[in-house]
């Protein structure tokens, strides 16, 4: 037992000057990180500032960022002039003091400086949020008493920026509190069912807290009504603490709710894994061959070096936290730095180029670099005080390490120095003329045949290893129906006629499709089924017409249009289409509706030229046949912005109190005069229902079965070549840096922090806003970005750890290549832990376009990300959920 103890806990004892240089050497190390981010977020905000001044055209005179300074220039004017700031007489303000008033605004504000001394005194600015005495001209309103119209600009983004970290700061906590120790639970119990379910769900963390969040408001707020849909308060902000922590712990459920379930699995997942990795060492099972305590055992053999990955990906996760949390407080409508940069953003309300409000956008990308800045100087910290040899130790290259395996000759590397000696002949190339073997045709087949064999032998086993995998059988199912999907896409919906299709389709003149329905296999839920479309014309099989000629030479042509109707609803819309010829004389028209229990409703007459889409809002007397069933008036809404549609009152039960339709056969007797020879009518009666195809419509009437099929192709070629990309990337260039070290491993590492510390996602929307470079251009550069930022960061601490691994010397003893040690030492001892990360990626991205649409950039045809966007936008959770859920169940 004391020799378990002893072993990893032998500590040197070191003399007072190496306390000193070591102390020494952390601090330079972390001062010299500190300036690096320092100079990273300087260089970072001012190339932000170059792409907000950049000219948005040829035609305009003057750059985004300048207008808006003139235009906070002349605000700032107005509000002096109004408090008497500026001196004024009989005539109004002194012109000259308004000059010189507004000539010291623009030296404040750097616009008489040249080009360099310009953008660097706007740097500083930014940096400081000092923009001197400049008002801000748009301020959102973002919640109870925090809309302001004037304020200054760091003001309106630090007054939301704490409401931001509350959200997040809680969700973190919460992860952190209860991943760690379930991880360990899981590493302990491993196979267990417990275990098995968390692995079955790490990809769902995956998904962005947006999706949860649609989820949530779905179930909780719009189904059960247990919670509020958004915002920070209810209609007033509570002064006392008790209801005022009450109410804001019940508006703060959902979204934290949703970051919490976008982040525990994968990371608990994670963390278990790199857990069981360590709890397989030797000296693990040597500890437990003791009798070592277990809760002993974790702590200081497990947990203590998985520490520094656990950390590093915890570190990471939050340093993208901001990408989570601006589409999920524009759901909610949490008042945060989130939100207030959605709405500040260029270009965003409307479709014509305007800038917004410029200021704020630059400083919550401002505020963004310093919060990832800051965290990843405590990264820095934590590495220096959890594992010293990560930084404290220079890297050293692979001369040097050879050349240490070299001059080891004593103690515990006498076996390396032996291994080295008696195996030094199998590096040694060869020498003399090689021969070539001559392959005769029987061998080739022969061979050929083997490597059959071997491959259908592989092909079993695999086959048998998926069947003890139920979770990846489905998500196998699930790809291949994916890619059948995709083909039907290309082959029978051919992209350049559904594209435009798709955006000619918002239907402006006939509706034949209802709106918002939900998909037609609803009705399996349901005792009586909901109407989905129900088109009648002259061509029906249950209308009857007939004509009679009249004494005065006129024709009266009556159509009487039957159908029974046994629905659950109301129809959603009743429209009927009146279709007129005739040469000078107008067609007249009247119209009678019976309703199943033998009531006949006058409709109101008219005359019809052309085209006509019957008015039945204004053609019913609603008065009238509220005052004949008065119960009607307990559902009936005559006035305001939610009324009742008057067509309820021809399919309402009498009697009831509710708008429930009466059952039975309806018929629609419409009558036409017909003043001369050739004129006709032709209606069209037209019911919508609730439920419509096999996806459902969206608000303009589109079948959404088409955005869901070419989705698919689009979705798959996102996920997987950005997946694709960024494990290349994320797996071999942490390897590499980690084992040749110095120089290629400070480059890869200072690379990854100047991504880290920019908010990349920010400065790209922002230059989609401002120069509209198309969406394909901003989804890479998000792949690229991602590649370059939190994976390479977590994988090299987990590469540190594996190269100092005992078969790692063992490898450099006998002279393995430095591509072999990487590819078949370093890479496959992650693996365990970087197959779950880049499963979790494929969703990420799949997403990452229906993200990017909260920045109103969105693809110029249909896709899952589309017409996600668009069922938020327009409300769908509280009206059609099938309009958005569909493509997030996808």
């Amino acid at each position: 037992m004391d020799t378990v103890h002893s072993a990893p806990r032998i500590k040197p004892v070191l003399s007072a000057p190496t306390r000193l240089r070591l102390y020494f050497s952390a601090v330079r190390y972390l001062g010299g990180k500190a300036w690096t981010i320092l100079a990273t977020i300087f260089a970072g905000v001012f190339v932000t500032l170059l792409i907000v001044n950049y000219p948005a055209g040829p035609d305009v005179s003057i750059s985004p960022f300048e207008q808006k300074l003139e235009s906070q220039i002349y605000t700032t004017l107005q509000i002096a002039i109004y408090q008497n700031i500026i001196p004024v007489d009989t005539n109004g303000p002194i012109q000259s003091e308004v000059d010189k008033f507004v000539q010291n605004l623009r030296s404040e504000a750097g616009l008489d400086l040249p080009f360099l001394p310009r953008y660097v005194l706007w740097t500083v600015k930014a940096l400081t949020f000092n923009w001197g005495r400049l008002e801000t001209v748009y301020f959102p309103q973002l919640g109870i008493g925090q809309g302001l119209r004037s304020k200054p600009t760091a003001d309106a983004v630090l007054q939301v920026f704490p409401n931001t970290l509350l959200l997040v700061g809680i969700a973190y906590l919460l992860t952190f509190l209860l991943g760690m120790p379930l991880a360990l639970f899981l590493a302990r119990h491993y196979g267990s069912r417990l275990d098995r379910l968390f692995s079955v769900l790490s990809p769902i963390s995956s998904v962005p807290s947006w999706v949860f969040a649609a989820l949530l408001i779905t179930v909780f707020a719009v189904q059960l009504r247990w919670l509020p849909v958004g915002g920070m308060f209810d209609f007033y902000r509570p002064e006392e603490p008790l209801p005022y922590a009450w109410a804001l712990l019940r508006h703060m459920l959902l979204p934290v709710s949703a970051l919490l379930l976008s982040l525990l699995f994968q990371l608990v997942y994670t963390w278990r894994t790199f857990f069981i990795i360590y709890s397989e060492e030797d000296y693990v099972d040597l500890a437990r061959a003791k009798g070592l305590e277990i809760r002993a055992l974790e702590k200081q053999y497990i947990l203590r070096p998985a520490l520094p990955y656990v950390i590093t990906s915890f570190a990471t996760s939050l340093i993208g936290f901001w990408q989570l949390t601006v589409a999920l407080e524009r759901i909610f409508q949490w008042p945060g730095i989130g939100l207030l940069y959605i709405q500040a953003l260029p270009n965003y309300w409307h479709e014509t180029v305007e800038y917004g409000d410029l200021m704020i956008v630059v400083q919550i990308v401002v505020t963004f670099s310093y919060i990832l800045g800051i965290l990843a100087f405590i990264l820095d910290i934590v590495y220096v005080v959890v594992d010293p040899r990560i930084h404290l130790v220079p890297a050293s290259s692979m001369a040097q390490a050879n050349a240490r395996v070299k001059t080891k000759s004593k103690g515990g590397n006498r076996l390396f120095v032996w291994m080295r000696e008696n195996t030094s002949d199998l590096a040694q190339p060869v020498r003399g003329p090689v021969k070539r073997r001559r392959v005769s045709r029987g061998s080739f087949v022969r061979n050929a045949g083997e490597a059959l064999h071997e491959i259908r032998e592989r092909g079993l086993l695999f086959v048998q290893q998926l069947r003890r995998y139920p979770s990846a059988i489905f998500g196998l199912t699930t790809i291949s129906l994916l890619l059948a999907g995709s083909v039907y896409a290309i082959v029978f919906l051919p992209y350049e006629q559904i594209g435009r299709d798709y955006d000619a389709n918002r239907s402006n003149g006939r509706n034949l499709l209802p709106r918002t329905a939900g998909p037609l296999w609803f009705n399996v839920f349901g005792s009586k089924p909901l109407l989905s479309t129900l088109i009648m014309d002259e061509s029906s099989e249950k209308t009857k017409v007939s004509s009679v000629v009249l004494d005065n030479g006129w024709v009266q042509k009556t159509e009487t249009f039957q159908f029974d109707y046994s629905y659950r609803d109301i129809p959603s819309d009743v429209f009927i289409y009146l279709d007129s010829k005739y040469v000078e004389k107008i067609p007249f028209v009247s119209m009678q509706w019976i309703t199943p229990d033998g009531r006949t409703i006058k409709l109101k007459s008219k005359a019809v030229a052309g085209e006509d889409n019957y008015d039945l809002q204004s053609s019913l007397n609603v008065s009238r046949l509220l005052n004949e069933h008065p119960e009607w008036k307990n559902w009936f809404v005559i006035d305001g912005q939610y009324s009742t549609p008057a067509y309820y009152l021809l399919f309402a039960e009498p009697g009831s109190a509710k708008p429930v339709p009466g059952q039975g056969t309806y018929r629609l007797e419409i009558t036409s005069l017909l003043f001369e020879e050739g004129s006709d009518v032709k209606p069209q009666l037209a019911l919508l229902g609730q439920v419509y195809g096999w996806a459902g419509t969206d608000y303009w009437r589109r079948d959404l079965i088409v955005p869901l099929f070419w989705g698919m192709p689009f979705t798959l070629m996102v996920g997987f070549i950005g997946t694709l990309i960024t494990t290349l990337i994320a797996m071999l260039l942490p390897a590499i840096g980690v084992w040749f070290g110095g120089g290629l491993d400070n480059f890869i590492q200072r690379l990854t922090e100047v991504n880290m510390v920019l908010p990349g996602l920010a400065i790209a929307v922002l230059m989609n806003a401002v120069f509209g470079i198309h969406i394909w251009i901003v989804l890479g550069i998000v792949v690229i970005l991602n590649a370059f930022g939190a994976p390479i960061k977590s994988f090299r601490s987990a590469f540190l750890q594996a190269k100092e691994a005992p078969y790692i010397e063992m490898a450099r003893s006998y002279g393995a290549s430095n591509f072999r040690i990487i590819t078949r030492y370093l890479v496959p001892r992650i693996l365990p832990v970087f197959i779950p990360t880049l499963v979790a990626q494929i969703p990420s991205f799949v997403f990452l376009e229906a993200t990017l649409g909260f920045f109103n950039i969105k693809t110029s045809y249909p896709s899952w990300g589309r017409i996600i966007y668009e069922g938020l936008s327009r409300g769908a959770l509280y009206g059609s959920p099938f309009w958005v859920l569909e493509p997030i169940f996808l």
